[in-house]
């Protein structure tokens, strides 16, 4: 039986690990495709996972499936014989330009330690425990991950990967990711963008993060 294993993404897309603005979502809501990959490195089984995905929209659920199909994976002899995840992300369109407000800043110190979950479906199960130099995320279907972490500001963050512990991930060791937290929903949980530094990308993701 194969493995279900979680893989973003990472082709020019227009919803890959970047996000589409729409405005018929609170925060942001994602489509979650399911596939395998034979040993040969060819996609096959491509579905929707209905569960996972919390963006409902049909035209664009079927746009994300046509897309994902069309597109090429980067490593997929680094993905043979398992199934995977691929995630499209659907953030509200007044979050494009939104900041959080100076009087709220103070209110993240709250979030500079301790222990936090995703509310990311397809990261569900993965635990992330933050103490004051280092974050490590733990659990699920992305390994264990190790970063430095510099608060530059209240709510403003650097990571740094330092270590990932699957090998389809080993290339982005070294990373620099640039994290912002945009909006405080209570004394738990926040909105946040991140977007990585120290390469060409220019994708910008957001989720929700909670401590618990």
């Amino acid at each position: 039986m194969k493995k279900l294993l979680f893989f973003g993404f990472i082709i020019i897309s227009f919803c890959s690990y970047s996000q589409t603005f729409v405005d018929d979502v609170d925060r942001v809501a994602v489509v979650v495709i399911d596939y395998c990959v034979d040993d040969n490195g060819k996609r096959y089984d491509i579905t929707i996972n209905q569960e996972k995905s919390t963006y409902k929209n049909d035209d664009w659920q079927q746009g994300c499936l046509e897309h994902f199909k069309n597109g090429k994976l980067i490593y997929p002899m680094k993905m043979t014989d398992k199934c995977w995840q691929s995630v499209y992300y659907f953030v509200n369109s007044k979050y494009k330009t939104y900041e959080l407000p100076e009087k709220e800043r103070a209110r993240c110190k709250a979030f500079h330690r301790g222990k936090f979950k995703y509310e990311n479906p397809a990261y569900s199960e993965t635990i992330m425990k933050r103490r004051k130099k280092r974050q490590i995320e733990k659990g699920g279907l992305g390994g264990k991950q190790k970063y430095k972490i510099k608060w530059t500001d209240d709510h403003k963050y650097r990571l740094e990967s330092i270590k990932m512990s699957l090998n389809k991930d080993k290339h982005k060791e070294g990373n620099l990711i640039e994290v912002e937290i945009i909006e405080v929903l209570n004394d738990k949980t926040y909105l946040y963008k991140a977007h990585i530094t120290n390469n060409d990308s220019t994708d910008v993701v957001f989720g929700l993060i909670t401590k618990v």
